[in-house]
């Protein structure tokens, strides 16, 4: 923690390689494992995560652009940790993006722009 109070842009530097190296290691163990990950069926918890369950946080720390809730292929056990190697590299686009100044201020969340265009939507209809 005194890392980030002292430097947050070489914190969140850290944290992007540390984030990369796990996107690398999901993507060698996808790779290595693709054929017995594939035989088997996904666990309901990567199903409920990815698809199912309650995914406001989920969709609120994606960075696609276009503000669009993505709602990943969940067919079997490979899929699960595709999503999680991906979920790995939307970190390391996160803590890119942290290191610039001013940082907050380019983050939206996909929840309140939604929100904002159903209001105006609504009024426009009135």
């Amino acid at each position: 923690m005194p890392i980030y109070m002292l430097f947050p842009s070489y914190a969140y530097y850290l944290m992007e390689l540390i984030e990369g190296h796990a996107y690398h290691t999901y993507d060698e163990y996808l790779q290595t494992n693709e054929a017995q990950l594939k035989a088997q069926k996904a666990p309901q918890v990567g199903i409920n995560f990815y698809r199912d369950g309650d995914l406001y946080m989920f969709d609120e720390v994606q960075t696609a652009p276009g503000h669009e809730f993505r709602r990943p292929k969940v067919d079997n056990l490979y899929d699960v940790f595709v999503n999680i190697r991906d979920d790995e590299c939307e970190h390391v686009k996160t803590m890119v993006a942290l290191q610039k100044p001013q940082a907050r201020l380019t983050f939206k969340s996909p929840h309140t722009v939604f929100e904002v265009t159903k209001v105006l939507s609504s009024e426009a209809e009135v």
